[in-house]
């Protein structure tokens, strides 16, 4: 048998390489679209639709709204179904404004899409278990809801710092609180968005 040359030799081996395991999280699903209008029914200020590729709209399946960026700006907003068949996204007058776009303009979109099964954290769950009030709320959030303050918790590597905001969690739960005070929601979305986002933003802080 010939043997390969050393060139071929490597090429081979690396064409037999696993591919790389995925981060964990939702994956990012990224296109362009052109901005339209709404239904004639709508109101004037009602914003604009944008319609979802067909292969992206397949991935969105099950979902009634999602998180992402618009031309950079983060957002989160409903899901429609579009005149056509497939998915749409309600574009309202605020993420117009932070996309810098208008109707008719081509703009640059990023949805993540949909996300394992939401697993409580042991130490989040047994704090829940002593407030009845706060497992009330909980059990009556929506599933967007609950993973602000799950990701708000896991969002930090200090014990001391997730045990703050476990107890935090908790009481504002029981205050009826149903999303995180004075926490910006859109920092998970951007950052699996971006991933030099976070890093750029902690150097400048």
């Amino acid at each position: 048998m010939k043997a390969l040359e050393p060139g071929k030799r490597r090429r081979v081996a690396e064409s037999g390489r696993k591919a790389a395991p995925r981060a964990s999280g939702s994956e990012v699903l990224r296109f362009k679209a052109r901005l339209g209008l709404r239904s004639k029914d709508a109101k004037a200020d009602a914003g604009a639709v944008l319609s979802i590729p067909d292969a992206v709209g397949r991935r969105l399946d099950g979902m009634e709204s999602a998180e992402g960026t618009i031309n950079g700006h983060p957002f989160r907003a409903g899901l429609d179904r579009a005149a056509s068949g497939g998915r749409a996204l309600r574009v309202n007058q605020a993420m117009l404004r932070g996309a810098d776009a208008r109707i008719g303009d081509t703009v640059q979109v990023a949805i993540l899409g949909p996300e394992p099964k939401l697993v409580v954290p042991p130490d989040l769950r047994a704090a829940m278990a002593a407030s009845e009030p706060a497992q009330a709320l909980w059990k009556d959030m929506s599933d967007l809801a609950r993973r602000d303050y799950v990701r708000w918790v896991e969002a930090t590597n200090n014990p001391e710092t997730r045990a703050r905001r476990v107890k935090r969690t908790v009481e504002q739960l029981a205050e009826g609180k149903r999303r995180p005070c004075c926490v910006n929601t859109y920092e998970y979305s951007v950052s699996r968005i971006d991933p030099n986002w976070l890093k750029t933003k902690r150097r400048k802080s």
